[in-house]
């Protein structure tokens, strides 16, 4: 499905709403705004949460919003980015990433491919978004054992729950340097009270980035990143229907984008003899090298009822059905396709108080389907089934608040070549916030998280290039022959669920000047899932055919000395450690100045020693901001420090710094409507900067100097 006609026919409804004179006079944001988290049934803010809760929204979303999800929220405290160059990203949250963090598009899973590997891209889209929430640490709670880590929720209108009267809407649109990266989007709604109709759009188009100059893995000097570029498109429509108690709604967004895969390519000159699976693309693409082609259709169904019996105070309805696939296209033929096929159920209760306690108890339904064939079909067709019953209550005893929680689910996981494997996980957690004084109050938390292993780290077999690694799960183990070479045969030790148990202690205080936010965590993890560098590489291993049936290729000798020599990782289970804090800081020094800081740390070990790959370096940043009557400004800088507790194979990463500026401007000729005209610059001095936590870290730098100038309407 292109969506090349219908996102630019959709754009076009952007300009009849801009003809409707509207008065509508640029207001700044209260920064003591209150904002619902809509990712808790119990319709609490992040003020009054237990649990470390942030939310990214308004004229900050709109500053902050990058292609991928990971970098939007990198300079979060305790938020990083995966960082397959720019083409792909997701969040890591605390040092833990991949299938330990859920990400939701307004509280159903994205039914993408994504936590599976790094190169596969987060299909939510931020550019439409009304606001991102951050929950950090463990959620199992409410969202099931791929939550341990924490959640990130992804909030848009595209089912109305609220009455719409006129018309409103939001239009952006910006050009950057560097990439020369061009995007356009907008949101619209339009209802008489009863009835509401929301669509949005949005297109981008970069090509490859620069960056500062450095040596790659080739020993070639360069200055830019090949095969980097990013298309992308996609469009919502979505109807609600507001009624005495309630209302209920149905939308569909569908989804396209073209994005390069950066160090990638594994293929030998005449290669594409060998394949069948011929598609027709432009021919910039050819150029770039091989590249992703992703689609999703959406389908997303919502409803609430408000007092529909006694001792029911709301009951709230969410279903999605998601078609997905991308095809990763090297020398115009199909390499590997991958596809899920996901649907989900959640359904919440809010019940009247019982004995004091007010709560909700909730049901969750999720069923995915995932295939893959190809050269990089590293793991076989795979089915997961998952219920899960929970219930979470609170109460208010004076200044102190208390929360409790208990979940029960049941996940089943099977291949093609398997039999089923069922995976029992019991969360629950406790929570106590303290409200001292008008200016300060503490929380703790304290959770028990049980996750059930992914299919990628229990069916993995194979080449995954993306990582340049031989993937083997935990249902495989290894075999030393006395020629040196190894086969692989099914494991025959159990697999564990993971185990995780956290403290989160908070501290926070505002006043009119000055505000702080403070929080240390302690995760102790048993059965922790890591992939494991064995110490040999793909050559050495003979007799996997049931790798090569899977991949749909039948391998000759000629194949495999052409094969590139990857890193073997075996999927094995430990006990490790993690712990770390967040602080953020701001000060208001006068009516026009004022100064933004933060810090985070996560250190993640082995319990009997060795480091856990990939964690995050330690950050410190602050930013100058200025606030006249028309326009403001910031010049803030960011320091990514040393990261030398690395893990085995994995090298130390030196530390760089960021200097970022911005200038928003507020015209008065555009005063009938909220608009707003920016000018951003980052990374001004052109730093050289290698993500640890990215498996392209010495061939895909950070972004180089960058301009972007745009325009956000509010109407």
């Amino acid at each position: 499905m292109k969506l090349n006609t219908l996102t630019l026919a959709i754009l076009a409804v952007s300009s009849t709403a801009l003809a409707q004179d509207q008065e509508h006079e640029h207001e700044h944001p209260d920064p003591t705004e209150v904002i619902t988290i809509t990712a808790n049934p119990l319709g609490k803010t992040a003020l009054e949460s237990t649990q470390p809760v942030s939310i990214i929204s308004g004229d900050e979303l709109k500053q902050k919003h990058s292609h991928s999800l990971g970098e939007t929220l990198s300079s979060e405290p305790g938020i990083n980015n995966t960082h397959f160059a720019n083409v792909a990203g997701s969040p890591i949250v605390r040092g833990l990433g991949g299938p330990r963090v859920k990400i939701t598009q307004n509280g159903l899973d994205t039914g993408d491919v994504s936590r599976g590997s790094p190169d596969h891209a987060v299909t939510t889209e931020t550019s439409t978004a009304e606001q991102i929430e951050v929950l950090r640490g463990p959620a199992t709670l409410l969202y099931g054992s791929g939550a341990i880590g924490g959640v990130i929720n992804v909030v848009d209108n595209r089912i109305p729950s609220e009455p719409v009267y006129g018309l409103q809407g939001n239009v952006n649109g910006s050009l950057s340097s560097n990439n020369d990266n061009k995007e356009a989007s907008y949101d619209l709604q339009v209802g008489n009270g009863t009835w509401a109709l929301y669509t949005d759009a949005f297109i981008r188009d970069a090509e490859d980035y620069e960056t500062a100059s450095f040596i790659n893995d080739e020993g070639e000097r360069v200055d830019s990143i090949e095969n980097s570029f990013v298309e992308a498109q996609g469009g919502t429509l979505g109807v609600s229907y507001q009624f005495d108690n309630g209302f209920v709604g149905l939308s569909y967004q569908g989804l396209s984008q073209d994005y390069g895969i950066p160090g990638h390519g594994h293929h030998e000159e005449g290669d594409e003899e060998e394949h069948s699976d011929e598609v027709h693309e432009e021919e910039s693409h050819e150029a770039h090298g091989p590249y992703a082609n992703l689609e999703q259709d959406r389908i997303q169904l919502a409803g609430q009822w408000r007092s529909p019996f006694s001792g029911i105070e709301q009951v709230d309805f969410r279903g999605a059905i998601t078609d997905y696939q991308h095809q990763e296209i090297e020398e115009n033929f199909v390499a590997t396709q991958f596809e899920n096929q996901q649907k989900e159920v959640r359904l919440t209760a809010r019940h009247q108080e019982l004995a004091g306690w007010s709560g909700a108890v909730g049901w969750q339904w999720d069923i995915s389907d995932k295939s893959a064939i190809g050269e990089e079909a590293f793991t076989p067709d795979t089915s997961r089934r998952t219920q899960g019953l929970f219930w979470v209550v609170e109460q208010e005893f004076g200044e102190h608040h208390v929360d409790l929680g208990a979940r029960y689910e049941r996940t089943s996981l099977a291949s093609e070549d398997w039999q089923l494997n069922t995976f029992s996980a019991v969360s629950a957690s406790a929570g106590y916030l303290y409200h001292f004084d008008k200016h300060t109050s503490v929380s703790v938390n304290l959770s028990h998280a049980e996750r059930a292993p992914s299919g990628t780290e229990v069916f993995s077999n194979g080449n995954h290039f993306a990582t340049r690694t031989y993937e083997l799960g935990l249902g495989y183990e290894l075999h030393e022959e006395e020629s040196g070479e190894y086969h692989i045969e099914a494991a025959e030790h159990r697999i564990e669920t993971e185990r995780s148990n956290n403290l989160d202690l908070g501290v926070h205080y505002e006043t009119d000047t000055f505000h702080a936010n403070f929080n240390v965590f302690y995760n102790r993890v048993d059965d922790f899932i890591y992939d494991d560098f064995v110490g040999i590489t793909s050559e050495q291993i003979h007799g996997d055919d049931d790798h090569d049936e899977h991949q749909g290729e039948e391998h000759s000798e000629e194949d495999h000395a052409h094969a590139e020599a990857l890193q073997v990782v075996q999927f094995n289970q430990l006990d490790a450690e993690l712990y770390g804090y967040e602080l953020e800081l701001d000060w208001q020094l006068s009516d026009a100045w004022s100064v933004h800081s933060f810090s985070d740390y996560t250190r993640a070990k082995q319990r009997d020693g060795g480091n856990l790959a990939r964690i995050p370096a330690q950050r410190l940043g602050a930013e100058v901001r200025y606030q006249a009557q028309s326009w403001d400004g910031s010049l803030g800088y960011t320091r990514y420090f040393s990261q030398d507790n690395v893990a085995i194979n994995e090298s130390e990463t030196d530390a760089y710094g960021l200097l970022n500026a911005r200038v928003n401007m507020y015209p008065n000729w555009l005063a009938n409507y909220g608009a707003t005209l920016y000018l951003k610059g980052e990374n001004l001095t052109n730093q050289l900067g290698l993500v640890h936590s990215s498996y392209l870290k010495e061939d895909a730098p950070v972004m180089g100097r960058r301009f972007q100038v745009g325009v956000s309407i509010t109407f």
